[in-house]
């Protein structure tokens, strides 16, 4: 009932950003086919990079749109008193909406990939598929930081536009403020490739960064901690 539940009350937003990734995904690397030669793989690969860009900004937003809601904004609309009557524990309801969240962040993060596997493989300049899930495993791994800083600010911040304007605010200013004095620690670098990237193929070479990726899913797994921890003192 509980997952239900949760996946009812983000089954519009998840799905309007599924599509909205796929459809860019198809568009995007069918247009890149139209203008180049088969034997351009270099440049095929350069635009997949820029493709790979454009796909995070838009799965990070569509992970802070999940991330919203919850029993602050149930607080503040006046409806929390319906979950809190449940047999249940704010944790537990929390986890609930943490669990299909990261579900629905995984596939958000598949699709497009799987989608730009199939368009270029369909056009006859298929992309090889350690590529696809080299940036699909850099996307979902590293990124899952961003939807637990959504969780964490939907848990400190009411309002409907509110909490996501600065959950999306503090992802840009992280972005600016890393790469202006810690740039290797920049996790929009980390989960477009930048650091895995070779610029003269653009193929991502390499070993697969699970150092920083484990790391970033550290930062993610304290951040859903410290949202249940403030959950569960909050007095609503």
């Amino acid at each position: 009932m509980l997952y239900y539940k949760a996946w009812l009350e983000t089954r519009s937003r998840f799905l309007t950003c599924l599509t909205v990734l796929a459809l860019f995904s198809a568009v995007f690397t069918h247009h890149a086919q139209g203008f180049l030669h088969p034997e351009w793989k270099t440049d095929f690969y350069r635009l997949l990079f820029i493709a790979h860009e454009y796909v995070i900004i838009l799965w990070i937003l569509s992970v802070v749109l999940l991330g919203m809601g919850g029993l602050v904004r149930e607080h503040a609309t006046g409806t929390s008193s319906l979950s809190l009557s449940l047999p249940v524990s704010r944790a537990h309801l929390l986890g609930v909406r943490i669990a299909v969240g990261i579900i629905e962040a995984i596939a958000l993060g598949v699709l497009p990939w799987a989608t730009i596997f199939l368009v270029s493989y369909t056009g006859g300049m298929p992309i090889l598929f350690p590529q696809v899930a080299f940036y699909t495993a850099l996307l979902v791994g590293g990124g899952m930081a961003y939807f637990a800083l959504a969780i964490l600010v939907s848990s400190l911040v009411e309002g409907e536009y509110t909490a996501p304007a600065v959950a999306i605010g503090l992802v840009f200013l992280a972005t600016i403020a890393f790469d202006a004095w810690l740039r290797r620690f920049n996790l929009w670098r980390l989960i477009t490739g930048s650091f895995s990237v070779d610029r003269t193929t653009y193929l991502l070479a390499g070993h697969f960064p699970w150092l920083a990726v484990l790391a970033s899913l550290c930062a993610a797994a304290l951040m859903l901690l410290a949202s249940v921890r403030i959950i569960q003192r909050r007095d609503f």
